[in-house]
Parts: C-alpha cells; structure tokens; sequence
C-alpha cells in the first residue's frame, strides 16, 4: 500500500497539487488537499483489490479555485483511460477519476471540495 500512496504523491506533484496523505501538516497554504483511502473485501480470487482514495481539499479563496484543481486531478487520472502503472514493488495499479462534490463546512469563508478516485490494484504475492 506504500507504494501506491508514493504513486499518488508523486502523480499529484507532478500537476502541482500541494497534497498530503492523512492531514496536513506543512505550513499553512490558502488552497490543499488532504488524502485517505478505503478498501473493499476482494469480490474475486484474481488477486485484483478494489480501493476508493478521497482527496478533500481546503480554501478560503474561492470554490472555483477548487474545481480548478479538481481539473489537474483528472487530467492526471483521466476517468476513462486511468493512469496505470507497475510499482516498484512489482504491483499493477489503474487510478481513475470517479467523481467529486462539494461538501460544506458550516464556517462562512471555507470551501470544501471531495474528490474520488478509484483504484483497481493487483498486489504481487
């Protein structure tokens, strides 16, 4: 799982989403988005695991500020195509653009946008 989180990461940066797994612990920035992920029981002995990872992003500039960071993530992990990968570890993973919605955070001024990503992972054994 290491090296599907270091994927993301390193898929994220190259787009500039400033992004941290977990919470957000560099200083403060006007704009971020903080990663987890969920996993589904295997419905299939094919080694395949699927995986929901959920960037929520922060900022109190504006809403569309978001959304346009939602457009890196998806030129990143296109919701058709995916982006794919054989890991270091020897792992295949697919990462693919699911969905998004805003969600509100009952503070006036801070904007909150979800981001789902789905993640079909074949871990080698």
């Amino acid at each position: 799982m290491i090296e599907l989180l270091n994927f993301i990461n390193a898929e994220l940066e190259k787009v500039n989403v400033p992004y941290e797994f977990g919470e957000w612990t560099s200083n403060i920035t006007d704009l971020y988005f903080v990663g987890e992920y969920s996993e589904f029981e295997p419905s299939s002995e094919s080694g395949q695991e699927d995986k929901t990872f959920i960037l929520n992003g922060f900022t109190r500039r504006s809403a569309l500020a978001l959304e346009e960071m939602k457009e890196k993530i998806k030129t990143v992990f296109p919701p058709i195509e995916g982006k794919t990968a054989i890991l270091d570890d020897g792992s295949g993973v697919a990462v693919f653009y699911s969905n998004s919605f805003p969600v509100p955070t009952g503070e006036e001024g801070l904007y909150r946008l979800q981001v789902n990503l789905s993640i079909k992972y074949w871990k080698v054994v």
